[in-house]
């Protein structure tokens, strides 16, 4: 599968699962709302409106089925787009049905447009600010012959109606273009984190790769160090129990390498030995090469094989680190 299809997968299943997440919070957005029709109740409790208690109790049970149909949907059919537009739609026909009785909705209808931005999906964000428009629209031909007549500078319904939609229309594009450049952005800055981590992801396999290779190849050697020529500490890559239970890490490391090598070395090779494995004269030796290598007799079986390989040099093109790699060959 090509970067690009992998990208596109792992975004989708994103979004498919963020679709999930914001049906759920619809649910409880739904609920939470749903004490709008208390809170009407005591609004004309306490003399402020003219609204039913039969309209503020409707409100309230709507609300309430729309928010347990929403959490069922989104049990049974998660990603169903009907899942998605079941509690947007449901919510703007209670806002028309709150309007028919009589109750001031307002800013109220940016609520629609505000959550579907969070689906993260432009095709559900553009279709809701286009279904909200219509409901506001359905709405004010529906309260427009009781509304005017709250307003003296208007001498008929239709006067009141294009007055108040020509505001409504203004404020809907405002917020349309609003939100779609939102959307854009929170859509484009989710799939670059996705891109961010397929990148990532390969070069974790790729490192997590060269490592098998790495110690595939080592466990050839009874002995593999990478030795700062500097401070002249090392790291262990490899060590086989036998070399382990002969070495101390205690000592220097010249001592240490020593115990390995005269462990496994014929005494007649020793003095050639300890020549190759001067750590002193070690950086003259690689100045012009990139690796030297020794062969001598094992004291065990067959022969055993040393060499130091150049891995860095300084800013002066003096070697800096080695690895030194002891084997013993059949």
């Amino acid at each position: 599968m090509s970067e690009q299809g992998s990208e596109n997968n792992r975004y989708r299943e994103f979004v498919l699962k963020n679709r999930r997440s914001m049906n759920e919070s619809m649910s409880r957005i739904l609920l939470f709302c749903a004490f709008a029709g208390p809170a009407i109740a005591l609004d004309r409790f306490l003399g402020y409106c003219d609204v039913s208690y039969l309209s503020c109790a409707l409100v309230s049970l709507l609300l309430v089925l729309l928010s347990v149909g929403q959490k069922l949907l989104n049990r049974y059919y998660p990603l169903s787009i009907v899942t998605v537009f079941w509690g947007l739609v449901g919510f703007m026909c209670v806002l028309t049905f709150m309007c028919m009785a009589k109750v001031g909705v307002y800013i109220t209808y940016a609520l629609v447009p505000m959550v579907s931005l969070f689906y993260c999906e432009k095709n559900i964000y553009l279709i809701s600010v286009a279904m909200n428009y219509v409901m506001i629209l359905v709405s004010n031909v529906l309260v427009s012959d009781f509304r005017s007549l709250d307003r003296l500078d208007f001498h008929n319904p239709l006067d009141w109606f294009v007055a108040v939609m020509g505001g409504y229309t203004i404020e809907s594009i405002a917020i349309g273009v609003a939100g779609y450049y939102l959307c854009n952005r929170i859509s484009n800055h989710f799939r670059s984190i996705y891109t961010s981590n397929i990148v990532i992801d390969q070069k974790y396999r790729d490192e997590e790769h060269k490592d098998r290779v790495t110690r595939a190849v080592t466990a050839l050697y009874q002995c593999v160090y990478v030795i700062n020529l500097k401070n002249m500490s090392y790291e262990v890559v490899q060590r086989d129990r036998f070399v382990s239970d002969v070495v101390r890490d205690e000592d220097n490391l010249a001592t240490n390498i020593e115990r390995a090598v005269f462990a496994l070395v014929e005494n007649v090779d020793k003095q050639r030995m300890f020549e190759f494995l001067d750590l002193n004269t070690l950086p003259a030796r690689l100045d012009q090469q990139s690796m030297i290598y020794a062969e001598c007799q094992g004291k065990l079986h067959g022969r055993v094989q040393l060499s130091f390989i150049l891995v860095e040099r300084d800013e002066e093109g003096d070697p800096l680190s080695v690895v030194f790699t002891l084997r013993q060959a059949a």
